[in-house]
């Protein structure tokens, strides 16, 4: 099962069991994924029937997959076809969240790579990890066809701020893939880490 598919799996089982806030157990390819369902809705029609479910939400918390911690994560299906086989085939699916600032540090320690990262008056900033009170390396997330990737935007001390050219090329080694079928749509930092919106026709 990949993981985008663990959503739908989720929707069956959270109705079928009235698992509204419930801790469920989701195997997928990718390793299990964790979670409690604070709430499903969707707009007439049945998961457990052949036909077809419009507008369906889903909102989980304390998600949790391969040691990553997401505190909210919401789902939304334009369309929910059910089969007569009970296969499930959804479109336009739509997943919003935050991953908190020590989620992406967490990230980062994986991919092995001597950098901190931190804000900065609601800026994401990089520092080297053995000189963390040296030059910072303020950084923008942009979507590029490569998936997240980030562009050098400044460098900064304690108190001075050098812009660097706008045409930067993204660092090297940033883009990072959506898995699933998934597309990554918006990234934007906020105050405790930066928020993502993925999209699958």
């Amino acid at each position: 099962m990949g993981l985008a598919d663990a959503w739908f799996a989720l929707l069956r089982t959270a109705v079928a069991a009235g698992a509204r806030d419930r801790v469920l157990t989701l195997p997928t390819a990718a390793g299990p994924v964790r979670l409690r369902v604070a709430s499903v809705t969707f707009a007439g029609g049945s998961l457990l029937r052949p036909g077809r479910v419009r507008d369906v939400q889903v909102e989980a918390t304390d998600v949790e997959w391969s040691g990553v911690s997401v505190p909210r994560v919401r789902v939304h299906v334009a369309t929910v076809d059910v089969r007569l086989s009970g296969a499930l085939e959804p479109a336009g699916v739509t997943v919003t969240g935050t991953l908190p600032t020590p989620t992406v540090q967490a990230l980062l320690d994986r991919a092995t790579t001597p950098v901190l990262v931190g804000l900065r008056d609601g800026v994401p900033v990089l520092r080297w990890s053995r000189a963390p009170r040296a030059v910072a390396l303020e950084v923008r997330p942009e979507v590029a066809e490569e998936g997240l990737v980030l562009r050098a935007a400044a460098l900064r001390t304690r108190r001075r701020r050098w812009p660097l050219p706008a045409r930067l090329p993204p660092l090297p080694g940033s883009g990072l893939t959506v898995p699933g079928g998934f597309r990554l749509e918006d990234v934007e930092p906020v105050a405790d880490g930066v928020a993502v919106r993925l999209f699958r026709a």
